[in-house]
């Protein structure tokens, strides 16, 4: 109805752009299970190590808390300390803070700007930068909304990024062989 009325420049408008941050949204959020999924996995597997009853039960937890950025972490600490006291005390505890640290070290540094950058086709550097901002200025909500904001930015200055990071991509796969 809009797309035929004298409006519909308006309506065209909002379908690309509102289309486009769907979209990226979408990709981000993908990427976010895939982390929480590698996350769990991880888990599941020092966790075993660690001797940890009913890992794939706790496993579950974690890849449903991963999917809240940061705070999933910090709440799934909660319970994996209990039980970490439980079965070996305080020394179980450090250990498991330990674990969780380097998986969420290992997600914030290596895991979210690599995937994001390869679904978004945004260049690691700029994800990287993306995530950090986002983070402090917006929390958990600029994890999720950084990215897609800053695509819906780039599109609305009608800036072409995805092309320059395919090139560089293809330009570096080159050079290497």
């Amino acid at each position: 109805m809009l797309a035929g009325s004298r409006i519909s420049f308006i309506y065209d408008y909002w379908i690309t752009f509102g289309g486009n941050f769907c979209n990226t949204f979408g990709k981000v959020m993908k990427v976010q299970v895939t982390i929480a999924l590698i996350n769990s996995i991880i888990s599941i597997i020092l966790l075993t190590i660690l001797g940890f009853p009913q890992v794939m039960s706790l496993g579950v937890m974690i890849f449903l808390l991963g999917l809240i950025p940061v705070a999933g972490v910090a709440i799934s600490l909660i319970p994996l300390s209990i039980i970490a006291f439980n079965i070996g005390g305080i020394s179980k505890v450090v250990a498991v803070i330990l674990m969780v640290l380097l998986i969420h070290g290992l997600e914030a540094y290596i895991l979210n700007p690599k995937l994001m950058s390869d679904k978004t086709e945004l260049p690691v550097c700029f994800v990287f930068i993306i995530l950090l901002v986002g983070e402090h200025y917006m929390g958990v909500w600029g994890l999720l909304i950084g990215v897609p904001i800053f695509i819906f930015l780039l599109n609305a200055m009608k800036v072409n990024y995805s092309d320059s990071h395919k090139k560089e991509k293809h330009r570096k796969k080159h050079s290497s062989t």
